[in-house]
Formats: C-alpha cells, structure tokens, sequence
C-alpha cells in the first residue's frame, strides 16, 4: 500500500505528533504535506493500530486487519439503479479502497421512487457523473473509477484488480453475460434483484451455473408488473453489501453461497442450497 520511505515520513509525522487517534482533518493534512494519498494515511494508521475516526464505528465489526484489507480492495458496481446506488453510498462509507462504477443510463423521473443517487435536480444527468460526485462528498479516501457504458466497457486490468463484482442489472440476459465474464475473470459475483415486496440474494462463484437455474425459462423478472419500491431496494443492497464485505474481508462463509429470498409483504426469509 506504501513504500517503506513513505512509512518513515509518516511514522516521524505521527510520532512527532502525538496522534492517538486519527482526525479527518489530520489525515487531509498530512496527506497533502506529505503528497501521499488519504487513503494511505488512513491504511497507515489501522497498520500501526491507531483509529480512523472515519472508520472507528466499522472496527468493532471488521477489526483493523478487515479494515485494512478493504482499503487495499477494488469493487466493481454494474447498474447504478436501486440496488447500485445504495451500494455506492454503503461501499463508500465502509471504506472499500476503490469502487469502480458502470451504467449508461441518465436519470428520469420514473427512478426518484427508489435509487437513492436521483434528485429532481439532476434528472437528465449520467448515473455514473453523480455517483462520483456522491462517493467524493462521502469518503475523499476512496478511489473512483467511472464506466459511462456497458459492463463490456469495463478495462480488463480492472477486471483482473476487482475482489468482487456486484450484480446491480435490471434484465435477466445481461445478468447471465456478466455471470460468464465474472468467471473469465476468476471474480465473485455478488447478484442482487427485487420486484415489488420480493428479493433474492446471493454470492456466485466463478464457473457457478446458479443463476442459469434460478432463471431457467425466464425471459423477464416479475418487477415488469409488481414494481420496484425504496425498501425492497435498501433491504436487498444493504444485504449484497454485507456480503461484498465478506468476501473482500475472507470471511465469508458457505452460507452466503446459497441465496436467501425474502418476501417483506408477508415477512418470510428463506435461504436455498444450491450446489455450487
């Protein structure tokens, strides 16, 4: 993460400074005195066991090692609708090193109801623009990475850096082509869909054929008819997110390779074993 050179400057620094715990303005100013990167100042910091104050609510969870390892992580968000954009604000505070972002599309009026990034004041305007703007307003730390096109688009040498991929589309072809380029990249897919009170989640590993059975013969997902309201959203990407960090962290476990759908009409959570 930095060079032993970078180490000692930064050790003299928060030695001769007597920092304990680490301000966010102490991290802005060293990391512009000593050109390093607030990300390096903050990795710095959890290596010498001294807390972020950005991050000391997430380290009784994940601890500084887990911390550490997702500040050296790279994420790959595809869709930044409902689901992509509450995880953009989720990655973005606990502190994935860097979120890489894909979407085409602009937002309208039909996306106020749920995805979170949407405004009535920036209706015409690049999802992938303004989740930029909301992840450098979140966490100055974290790296951005915008793709303004399809998955596709995405450069390979990210695809090779990527720890984990999040499956934020909203049609069931384009979710099997991004299952198969996860496994060309020897990447875990973290897939996510919803429509109405419903949702499914679940980790894909790379060369899985899960998806390919949870959607045999289906052309369409029921949110063509039922709809995609705010909590079905939250609920289904706060969860892809716990899992993204599991992964990223090394603890996940072979529960999260099975894949819960629940039902939040009627208040029924199941978990399906399928063999992966």
């Amino acid at each position: 993460m930095i060079s032993e050179d970078k180490r000692k400057i930064l050790a003299d620094i928060f030695s001769g400074r007597g920092i304990s715990e680490l301000s966010l303005e102490d991290t802005l100013s060293i990391a512009e005195e000593t050109k390093a990167s607030v990300k390096a100042v903050e990795w710095f910091a959890l290596d010498s066991k001294i807390e972020p104050l950005r991050y000391k609510r997430n380290l009784g969870t994940v601890g500084f090692d887990g911390q550490k390892k997702l500040l050296e992580s790279s994420a790959i968000i595809v869709g930044m609708g409902g689901l992509g954009g509450y995880l953009v604000e989720e990655l973005g505070r606990v502190g994935v090193g860097e979120i890489v972002c894909c979407d085409y599309d602009v937002f309208d009026a039909t996306n106020l109801n749920r995805q979170i990034l949407s405004e009535e004041g920036n209706l015409g305007v690049g999802k992938v623009d303004i989740a930029r703007q909301r992840l450098e307003a979140i966490n100055s730390g974290v790296e951005f990475v915008g793709v303004t096109g399809k998955f596709n688009d995405i450069d390979k040498n990210i695809w090779q850096g990527a720890g984990v991929v999040f499956d934020c589309l909203d049609n069931i072809d384009d979710r099997m082509v991004l299952a198969e380029k996860c496994t060309l990249a020897s990447v875990k897919l973290v897939h996510g869909a919803i429509g109405g009170w419903y949702g499914q989640v679940g980790v894909i590993r790379p060369g899985s054929d899960v998806l390919s059975r949870i959607y045999k013969g289906q052309r369409s997902g029921i949110e063509k008819d039922v709809g995609t309201p705010p909590f079905t959203a939250a609920t289904a990407a706060s969860i892809m997110a716990s899992k993204g960090v599991k992964v990223l962290t090394g603890i996940d476990s072979e529960e999260d390779y099975h894949i819960l759908f629940f039902d939040l009409l009627e208040n029924d959570w199941r978990t399906l074993k399928f063999s992966q």
